[in-house]
C-alpha cells in the first residue's frame, strides 16, 4: 500500500511540475507559479490524472517572421486594445501570440471574454500565464466552453518544435470546478466578515 501511494504521489508531483511549466512559462517581472495556490493546483492535477480533464499536446511550425502575416497582424491589432497584449511588444511574446492566431485561423473570428475566445470552436486561447483557479473561473463564466488552449513561451532545444496544449474538462469536472469556486468564495466572504468585525467599529448615529 505504501509503495502504491508513493507511486501515485510521484505521478501527481510530475503533473504539477508540468502544469507549472505550461501555465507559467512567460518569464519576466510579473512571472507567476502555479504553486501559489496548492489547493486549486491539486484539484486540477487530480482531474487530469483521473481523466476528467483531457490534456493533449500539439507540435507546430513556429514562424519567427510572423509579423509579415497580414491576416494574423490584423486580428492581433483588433484584440490588443481589449487585452494586456500590448505589454511586451516587440519581443518574442508578440510572435508567440501571432503564431497562435495563425494556428487557429480556421476557428472563426475570436472575441475577448476575459481571455481570447473562439465561439465557433467553443475554445479559449491563452498566450500568457494563467493559474488553475483562473482556468476554473473561465469555464464557470462561459459554461458552453469546451476546451482551453495554452501556447507557452517556446523555450526549446535545437531542432525541437514548440508545442501548445489543450485542456478539456468533462461535465463531471466542470461541476467539481464550480463547487470548488463556490466553496472558496464562501470561505473568503466568511473570513472578510470575521476580520471586519475585529477591525472596524461602526460609529453610532448622533
Amino acid at each position: 500500500m505504501g509503495a502504491e501511494t508513493d507511486g501515485r504521489d510521484e505521478i501527481i508531483r510530475r503533473v504539477m511540475e508540468r502544469l507549472d511549466e505550461i501555465l507559467c512559462s512567460y518569464q519576466g517581472r510579473g512571472h507567476q507559479t502555479v504553486y501559489i495556490d496548492l489547493d486549486s493546483l491539486a484539484l486540477f492535477s487530480s482531474l487530469i490524472l483521473y481523466g476528467q480533464v483531457r490534456a493533449e499536446n500539439y507540435e507546430y511550425e513556429y514562424d519567427p517572421a510572423i509579423d509579415r502575416d497580414g491576416a494574423a497582424v490584423s486580428i492581433y491589432r483588433k484584440l490588443a486594445p481589449q487585452t494586456r497584449w500590448r505589454v511586451g511588444r516587440h519581443t518574442q511574446i508578440e510572435q508567440v501570440r501571432l503564431n497562435a492566431l495563425r494556428q487557429f485561423s480556421e476557428m472563426g473570428e475570436p472575441e475577448y471574454r476575459g481571455q481570447i475566445y473562439y465561439p465557433n470552436a467553443r475554445a479559449f486561447l491563452i498566450c500568457g500565464e494563467i493559474l488553475p483557479y483562473e482556468i476554473f473561473q473561465l469555464f464557470i463564466d462561459t459554461p458552453e466552453a469546451e476546451k482551453l488552449y495554452i501556447f507557452p513561451y517556446p523555450f526549446r532545444s535545437d531542432g525541437e518544435k514548440p508545442k501548445y496544449y489543450s485542456f478539456a474538462p468533462d461535465a463531471g469536472a466542470k461541476e467539481r470546478l464550480k463547487q470548488y469556486v463556490e466553496r472558496k468564495f464562501e470561505e473568503m466572504c466568511r473570513i472578510v466578515n470575521e476580520k471586519s468585525k475585529d477591525t472596524y467599529i461602526i460609529p453610532p448615529i448622533v
